[in-house]
């Protein structure tokens, strides 16, 4: 079974109230775009796989929300799960909240990442489970990139000062859209990847995140 564990903070410091701000018709907005993409995902399940979808919210107004929705669980969010530096503490507790072999980690502020994302996601993992223990949604960054120390990291500027952007080796941007575990990563390495990790390029565009009120405000007109 593939467990989806979607984590809905009350609370946002660059936008308030991110996760529920209303999105044009969708009352719940960014909330209310992934249960209805997970909902699409779930008729058109993947065949001989079972699912259960939680979300962890401490958001009444999620929670009211999610009642009519009867194949979600509700995880009851405490408040030490919920501050801004809980990441690893929230990590912890999700095995005991999830029962499946492999643990699905996505996030609503990702709406582009949509129902054919999260099956090609799955897929590509499934048939590479034998020689991965996790993976993760990635971007490519197919262009020179240079570290904080103004050193260059995609290539070696003694052996070429501008290589060919095709001859540049691929670095794996984790982008947030998704992630997916065996069971065993989060009970032993208390995280969502492991140490053989499988970056799976995500479809251009698709893993937009909304991260400021930039970013929100180009997803409302985009929906217009």
């Amino acid at each position: 079974m593939i467990s989806f564990f979607i984590p809905i903070r009350k609370n946002s410091k660059r936008i308030k109230n991110k996760n529920t701000k209303k999105i044009n018709n969708f009352k719940l907005g960014l909330t209310e775009i992934k249960i209805l993409q997970l909902k699409k995902f779930l008729k058109n399940k993947l065949n001989n796989l079972k699912y259960e979808f939680i979300v962890s919210t401490d958001c009444n107004k999620v929670k009211l929300f999610l009642k009519k929705y009867k194949w979600i669980k509700i995880h009851n969010r405490s408040k030490k799960l919920s501050s801004d530096d809980c990441l690893d503490k929230l990590i912890k507790e999700v095995p005991k909240i999830c029962k499946g072999d492999f643990i699905l980690w996505t996030h609503v502020t990702c709406p582009l990442f949509d129902d054919e994302c999260y099956y090609e996601f799955i897929v590509k993992f499934i048939k590479n489970s034998k020689k991965y223990d996790s993976a993760f949604s990635a971007d490519v960054a197919g262009t020179f990139v240079m570290n904080h120390k103004k050193s260059w990291i995609s290539h070696d500027s003694k052996i070429k000062k501008w290589p060919r952007t095709q001859d540049l080796k691929n670095l794996y941007l984790v982008n947030n859209a998704a992630f997916i575990s065996k069971r065993s990563v989060y009970t032993i390495h208390k995280d969502r990847i492991g140490k053989k990790i499988m970056p799976i390029i995500s479809k251009k565009f698709t893993s937009f995140d909304i991260d400021n009120i930039e970013d929100f405000n180009f997803f409302k007109k985009k929906l217009i």
